[in-house]
């Protein structure tokens, strides 16, 4: 019975096939438009219209605005000789960087500049020193060239620094690394034994720790004391020392006491603060007229009040506000303003401060503090 039911679904299958109109199982694919022109092969990059124009001279009319002249393609061999070579450079990535040739890194070329470190921070003015001598200000510069520059340094015992550091800053030394062959000196003292070496010291600490800065610390760094050097003959331009900070009074006081912070931050917070307190101010007194007037309207009556002026009415409210009073703290005594004392001791208590009095040139009065011992039995 197997056998048989498959001899069925065969022989089914197969007069299905043979009815079966290929020609109307699939959508046929749009006509072409008049005029077009198969071609069975092109050649290969041939993508635009001048290269199909090329193939087929006659695609397109003479009339037709596509039409385009040209000459038939000439198609060579691969391999011929008569072919362009085509290599463009691979990976290119623009022009090749500028570096600075060995005749330019030599010393006859380099420019000399002069400082005038009176007034300065010593940071501020140590940075910028750095930054010449290894020419990171140059248009020139390379981190694998030396472009470099000559930096003088004159007045260096004019030289600054903000809070207690001339006081408290401390320099250590210690030349064959011995142990208990520490020398400490103070920046007051240095300044006026060897006003040279703070500058050194701080423009070292500035520069990267390398052979090749070591090298150019040395060489081009030329320090003095007072406002002449040896190398007017170099001509230095002048460096503009306004891009540099100066050390002022404002540089020791605290940011939020400075001048221009006071001016510019400060002062516009404090008269929105002002602002605010005084609205708040004004509603809550316009609130409490506002209840007065109500009470004594009510007191009055709305038929009195009726005519009579504003100003007056306010003025009788007044008055009356005030016989009021009177009459009720008539023989009473005047109310005394309640001290703050501590718990149990019953001592006063009192603002202390240690710049009381101190633009006076007073002292307070010392103030003899008792005990009251009848207060503590009581409680």
């Amino acid at each position: 019975m197997a056998s048989r039911k498959s001899w069925q679904v065969a022989l089914a299958f197969l007069a299905v096939l043979a009815a079966w109109n290929w020609s109307e199982a699939f959508v046929q694919s749009p006509p072409r438009p008049a005029g077009s022109v198969i071609v069975e092969k092109l050649p290969r990059g041939l993508t635009c219209r001048r290269g199909l124009a090329q193939i087929i001279p006659d695609r397109y009319a003479r009339n037709s605005p596509e039409y385009e002249p040209a000459e038939p393609a000439i198609v060579l061999p691969y391999g011929s000789r008569e072919l362009k070579e085509w290599n463009p450079i691979p990976q290119w990535r623009g022009e090749k960087t500028y570096h600075p040739c060995k005749e330019l890194q030599d010393d006859k070329h380099r420019q000399w500049y002069h400082f005038d470190a009176e007034k300065k921070t010593l940071g501020h003015l140590a940075k910028a020193v750095a930054l010449v001598l290894q020419g990171k200000e140059s248009p020139l510069y390379d981190p694998t060239r030396d472009v470099g520059a000559y930096a003088i340094v004159t007045n260096c015992e004019r030289i600054r620094v903000s809070g207690k550091k001339y006081h408290y800053k401390l320099y250590l030394r210690n030349i064959g690394n011995r142990p208990g062959h520490m020398k400490v000196e103070r920046f007051k003292d240095l300044l006026k034994r060897f006003p040279e070496r703070i500058i050194m010291r701080a423009v070292w600490g500035m520069m990267p720790k390398t052979p090749a800065n070591r090298r150019i610390f040395k060489e081009r760094l030329k320090l003095f004391a007072g406002p002449n050097h040896l190398y007017y003959n170099k001509d230095p331009v002048e460096y503009p020392m306004h891009k540099i900070k100066d050390c002022t009074h404002a540089s020791n006081l605290r940011h939020r006491d400075r001048t221009l912070v006071y001016q510019n931050i400060k002062l516009p917070k404090l008269a929105k603060e002002d602002a605010f307190k005084t609205q708040r101010a004004d509603e809550w007194r316009l609130k409490k007229t506002k209840y007065f007037l109500k009470k004594h309207l009510k007191n009055v009556g709305a038929e009195a009040a009726k005519d009579v002026d504003m100003g007056e009415f306010i003025k009788a409210a007044r008055e009356e506000e005030a016989e009021r009073v009177f009459e009720k703290s008539k023989g009473l005594p005047l109310p005394k303003r309640k001290t703050p004392v501590f718990y149990k001791t019953w001592l006063p208590k009192k603002k202390y401060s240690d710049n009381r009095n101190q633009r006076k040139g007073l002292t307070p009065p010392q103030v003899k503090m008792e005990w009251k011992t009848e207060l503590n039995q009581k409680s």
